[in-house]
């Protein structure tokens, strides 16, 4: 194991994978928006589409495209093993497991090409140099077929532009629903431009078209969570 494969298997660990679900319920109106659009921009793929979910997590995404698109069969990619295993065992518990492989590397890692189709839900962020991600991309550019979608999100804001103060209060307040301190909040503050990539929308844009996608479409906003739609060129 890689030594930042390392770090984000401990910074993603079993105590965070455990809560992880239920950390952001509070949110839930955010992530139904994520799910309805990735819902409707990769819903004209053929019944038995193949679907690589970057990044996977707990399999959020999967578990409610797997209900959506009976026949659809899924590879979760994620460098934590934790976050992971709760994916594993949501496919085994909602019947869906035999669609689906599960990979703890990264995406670069792994030997399986001509996916119908992509998702990659906040993960790209916490790739704060722009040729580490513009390579993230390349990476799951290299492995779908030309001219499958891609549905993008992340969190993505222009710190120098005038109504950043703004959207960051906005956030801010948002994420104090589901518990957060003064103190975290002054954390996440610091965080964003350090642990969490600063690039502005229009750079995050030139990443992906740069590693092999069209122009990307935004297509929704809430709080400093971007999504774009997309497909390989």
């Amino acid at each position: 194991m890689s030594q930042d494969k390392f770090a984000l298997s401990e910074a993603f660990g079993p105590d965070h994978a455990a809560a992880y679900d239920n950390q952001f319920e509070e949110l839930q109106a955010i992530k139904g928006l994520l799910h309805l659009i990735l819902e409707t921009g990769l819903g004209k793929l053929p019944d038995n589409a193949r679907i690589l979910v970057a990044g996977a997590g707990t399999g959020a995404e999967v578990r409610y495209l797997a209900t959506r698109f009976p026949k659809w069969q899924f590879a979760l990619i994620d460098p934590s093993s934790a976050m992971l295993d709760v994916a594993r065992r949501h496919a085994e518990a909602e019947g869906f497991a035999a669609r689906c492989t599960f990979h703890n590397a990264y995406v670069s890692e792994v030997e399986a090409f001509d996916f119908d189709g992509a998702t990659s839900l906040l993960v790209s962020h916490f790739l704060t140099q722009a040729d580490s991600r513009t390579a993230y991309f390349r990476s799951i550019a290299d492995r779908l077929r030309p001219g499958a979608p891609l549905f993008n999100a992340d969190l993505c804001a222009n710190m120098n532009a005038p109504d950043f103060p703004m959207v960051m209060e906005l956030w801010l307040n948002l994420l104090s629903r589901t518990g957060m301190t003064p103190e975290g909040r002054a954390h996440y503050q610091q965080m964003f431009g350090s642990q969490f990539a600063c690039h502005g929308p229009a750079k995050v844009e030139h990443m992906m078209e740069s590693a092999g996608f069209a122009l990307p479409a935004q297509c929704m906003q809430a709080g400093l969570i971007r999504g774009w739609l997309t497909a390989k060129a």
